[in-house]
């Protein structure tokens, strides 16, 4: 239950305080019972702890087993067809295993939320010019440039500069199609997908010679490598490797087998390396890629996740440094996968622990390859102090203080100050420490800033199961501030009391 109420349920929490109108129910099990029927994840903590007003809805076609077992454990509505929620349920109503007040209920809850919005927004807003217009675009544009990670650059390989380069290799399949994400429920249908191929073509400049190869045939890659001045290998994923599927007779996919690139990608790499002092990675997927292996003899390595229609030109602009990157991990790169907890596809049950991401890292003292929270930039930010409003706070209070950060650097950038909280001697094991805050900061050359932050005493409290609540230990608590979760990269501490 500790594990439940402090890891996986805070964040819809959030989101349900932050006035969310429906919550979709998953499709596993959780503690034996499934998801659209479970009593204690819908009713008494969503429902009845949380308060939400609003609809539960099945995730779609499987979503519910059960049609009485799903309104009885708290589902309001069946998606995308009444399924189980059809005859088999007016039956169990007419014999008396399912309460008409539940079905009220339901009804109510979907009658709520559809009052809620039936006035909400700006009538005639909502056309299909809206789709992709210019403000959009450029909306696509700056998630692109703003969520692209500079995971290595070595030897001030990036960015590289139009006059002292008169030709680039840009190598790979996936550097010309495509890829923005799954194919399934989560697929859009944008007019256009600018690729990386493309976007580097639109930003190198008429003197700037564009040599491109797919990749299969590994002697012209590297050809293309040696003869360049740069090489650039966009590699990794698709939906096909880890997109949404339903069986696999219709199609590959779902979680993937391992956390490297494919064999063929690895290979490409290392043989573009081989040929090029100036070898520049771009990988495309949705989760960590394990790089050990290949990325010894590469300069530089971008994480451009799936960068949307937009993306080309957002990954072009990074390279020839139009746009200084400012992406930071939201996820732990390991080095290999035993770095992990056992993880196994095809499992039929599974007990997820306590400690995961960067916290098991931090319990484990493992290094991984790139931490939570990293990302480099082209500029040099300094972090100087942290000025607290007061050291000592009591149960239900609140800390405010400052992080002061400059930009030491010769250009403009974006820095993401991260907030981690280390906690007193407890009842129960606690991570090592916890991200609690993280603002974007926006700095000229040689600018200073105080960047404020707030942390209430209840967000640092742990669940105690015996007790069936939360509880705020007393005690000295340590403040760190940084770049990323990597102790080395926390450069600023400071400890403050939490008292009766």
């Amino acid at each position: 239950e500790r594990t439940l109420r402090e890891v996986y349920l805070p964040h819809f929490k959030r989101c349900v305080d932050a006035g969310a109108a429906s919550v979709m129910s998953a499709y596993n099990r959780v503690n034996g019972d499934y998801c659209g029927h479970n009593r204690h994840l819908l009713r008494d903590i969503l429902k009845d702890e949380w308060g939400f007003q609003g609809p539960v809805m099945s995730d779609f076609v499987w979503g519910v087993r059960d049609g009485p077992a799903g309104v009885s454990g708290g589902l309001d509505v069946e998606m995308p067809k009444k399924w189980r929620f059809g005859l088999p349920l007016r039956r169990a109503i007419r014999r008396g295993a399912v309460k008409e007040e539940l079905i009220d209920e339901a009804a109510a809850r979907v009658i709520r939320v559809k009052a809620r919005f039936a006035k909400a927004g700006e009538e005639g807003a909502y056309v299909p010019e809206k789709v992709a217009c210019r403000e959009h675009v450029r909306l696509a544009l700056e998630a692109a440039r703003k969520g692209t990670v500079l995971l290595k650059n070595e030897k001030g390989t990036l960015p590289l500069e139009r006059e002292a380069v008169s030709s680039i290799a840009v190598i790979g399949r996936l550097a010309n199609r495509p890829n923005i994400g799954d194919r399934g429920s989560s697929r859009v249908y944008p007019p256009y997908v600018v690729t990386p191929l493309q976007g580097i073509r639109n930003k190198a400049g008429a003197a700037v010679d564009v040599v491109y190869a797919d990749g299969r045939d590994m002697q012209r890659a590297r050809v293309a490598a040696r003869e360049a001045d740069a090489a650039i290998v966009v590699a990794g994923l698709t939906g096909r490797e880890e997109g949404e599927f339903m069986s696999p007779l219709m199609r590959r996919g779902g979680d993937r087998e391992g956390l490297g690139l494919k064999r063929e990608d690895q290979s490409l790499i290392k043989a573009v390396a081989e040929e090029t002092e100036r070898c520049i990675v771009v990988l495309e997927g949705g989760s960590a890629i394990i790089t050990e292996g290949w990325e010894e003899g590469v300069e530089a390595i971008l994480m451009a996740w799936y960068p949307g229609m937009e993306g080309g030109n957002a990954i072009a602009e990074i390279i020839f440094g139009d746009v200084n990157p400012s992406g930071k991990l939201p996820l732990t790169f390991p080095r290999s996968e035993e770095q992990l907890p056992y993880f196994d596809k095809r499992a039929k049950s599974i007990e997820y622990g306590y400690f995961h991401g960067y916290r098991h890292f931090d319990r484990e003292g493992s290094s991984p390859a790139y931490p939570f929270g990293f990302g480099l930039s082209y500029t040099r930010f300094e972090y100087s102090g942290i000025e607290l409003e007061s050291e000592k706070i009591s149960r239900d209070g609140t800390l405010r203080f400052a992080v002061s950060l400059s930009n030491a650097g010769d250009r403009a950038g974006e820095e993401v100050v991260q907030v981690y909280v280390g906690f007193p001697p407890s009842a129960v094991e606690r991570p090592v420490r916890e991200l609690k805050g993280f603002k974007r900061v926006v700095l000229e050359p040689g600018e200073t800033a105080e960047v404020p932050f707030e942390i209430a005493a209840r967000d640092l409290s742990r669940y105690d199961g015996s007790e069936g609540g939360w509880v705020v230990d007393e005690g000295e608590y340590v403040i760190y501030a940084g770049s990323s979760s990597r102790e080395s990269d926390l450069r600023l501490k400071a400890s403050f009391i939490i008292r009766p």
